[in-house]
């Protein structure tokens, strides 16, 4: 059943719709059935009462020897009349008696006909209604004398006696097993049926786009912002709940846009500032007269400076304001290997082909070159390869090092970090070319992890399909 729900908010709403009209109609017919059974019983008990006084009209204007060769003739197929002699039985041994009458056959030409009885093997006249004798007043359709009926619900039917004459008795009944259970739809059902689903189609499909239109541009909006992208504040369209949404995600955004500049501005201040007291320490050093004292210090303060702009570094990676745009990631990549290589690295690119990517060129170009010079530096050859899956692009760069520990594949990513026991220490910068490359990655909406290869370290730079690309 999960497979069948659909999945978008459209869909959804239109086959709730549906449900609604198909229980709707469910309910309309189980009412329609059981006011059209009461409608049509006491249409069939008007009419019933009616021939049985017909019945008794007869009977009591012909003599009793014609009395029984005359009502035979005026039987239906599913009428009995018959005489009997003696006070009315019981409602239950009446009706053992009604159903002999209606399971013998019966004609226009009198009882001796070969016609076959409707009420043969109907399993529905095998039941005895536990009602009671209800008697219509003497004047009841002009009769001046009681009525007596029996309501005969189990057989769709009733049943009716009323003295002739002395002791003689008129009964008369009436059955039809099954019928009410029979509802025939009409075509003009049927057309109504599908005019009412189309409308409700309609309204559907129309609520369904008015609320899901502004909840597709939110989420391709998160989508940009998760990837750092720059776009508009979006119109605050649709119903209220999904209004204040909208208008939440906008104060959002423009805050957190706003933390980032600040915290940028903040740090590239800091970064200034420290080069003030970083030159005056350097000038001092001059007066140093041991040449061996004054390199340990100019060595200090050029870590020292190199240490803060390379924070910087990290923090304008977080707050990327380069332009999106699509390059091709084959072209890309060829290059970083080509200008490396150039410099006696050794690096192999494999290409396959061309492939398009939306993203910010600078800032991939620049996480990809910190990871391929990574391998290099630790692991003596790169080995850098593309794939494109159905998810996004995937960037591997395999070294030949001896690799690092599972305990310490996340350490590597965060800032300043350096691993004595995988990497040699006497070569690198300030640990932060990871942490700056994975902060890139992951303002593009992807990530960065790290595996054992055959030979050495894998890095797998995993970039997701652009929103509406997939």
């Amino acid at each position: 059943m999960k497979h069948l729900w659909p999945r978008t908010l459209g869909g959804q709403l239109i086959l709730v719709m549906l449900l609604a009209v198909a229980v709707s109609q469910i309910v309309t017919l189980v009412i329609y059935r059981l006011e059209r059974a009461k409608a049509v019983r006491h249409v069939i008990g008007e009419e019933c009462v009616g021939r049985a006084v017909s019945a008794f009209r007869l009977a009591e204007g012909i003599p009793a020897a014609e009395r029984a060769k005359t009502l035979a003739a005026v039987e239906t197929p599913l009428t009995r009349l018959w005489i009997t002699e003696g006070e009315v039985a019981s409602p239950q041994d009446w009706q053992n008696d009604a159903r002999k009458h209606l399971l013998e056959p019966t004609s226009a030409i009198g009882r001796h006909s070969s016609t076959a009885s409707l009420f043969l093997n109907d399993p529905m006249l095998a039941q005895v209604s536990d009602s009671a004798w209800t008697v219509l007043p003497a004047g009841s359709w002009l009769l001046q004398q009681p009525i007596r009926v029996l309501d005969l619900a189990a057989w769709n039917g009733f049943g009716f006696s009323m003295r002739l004459d002395g002791n003689s008795w008129l009964n008369m009944v009436y059955a039809k097993p099954g019928a009410l259970m029979q509802v025939r739809l009409t075509p003009g059902y049927y057309t109504a049926l599908l005019i009412t689903v189309l409308i409700f189609a309609g309204v559907a499909i129309f609520i369904a786009r008015r609320i899901s239109r502004p909840l597709r541009h939110l989420a391709k909006s998160a989508e940009h912002l998760g990837r750092g992208q720059e776009f508009a504040v979006l119109e605050e369209e649709g119903p209220d709940d999904i209004r204040s949404t909208i208008a939440a995600f906008n104060r959002m955004q423009v805050r957190l846009r706003r933390f980032l500049e600040d915290r940028t501005r903040m740090l590239a201040a800091i970064g200034h500032d420290l080069r003030t007291p970083i030159t005056s320490l350097r000038l001092r050093t001059e007066f140093i007269a041991d040449a061996e004292m004054r390199g340990k210090f100019n060595a200090t303060l050029d870590e020292m400076q190199s240490m803060a702009e390379a924070a910087l570094s990290l923090v304008q990676s977080d707050s990327p304001a380069e332009a999106t745009r699509v390059v091709e990631v084959n072209a890309l990549l060829e290059s970083i290997c080509d200008d490396l290589a150039e410099l006696g690295w050794k690096v192999e690119f494999t290409s396959n082909g061309r492939l398009p990517y939306p993203c910010r060129p600078a800032a991939l170009r620049r996480a990809v070159r910190n990871v391929i010079e990574n391998a290099v530096r630790y692991g003596d050859t790169a080995h850098v390869s593309l794939q494109s899956s159905g998810e996004g692009i995937e960037i591997l760069v395999e070294d030949e090092g001896p690799g690092i520990s599972e305990a310490d594949r996340d350490k590597v990513f965060d800032p300043f970090v350096r691993l004595e026991n995988s990497r040699n220490r006497d070569t690198g910068g300030a640990g932060l070319g990871l942490a700056i490359a994975r902060s890139i990655v992951r303002n593009h909406g992807g990530d960065i992890t790290l595996s054992q290869a055959v030979r050495g370290l894998r890095v797998h730079i995993h970039l997701p399909d652009a929103p509406g690309n997939g």
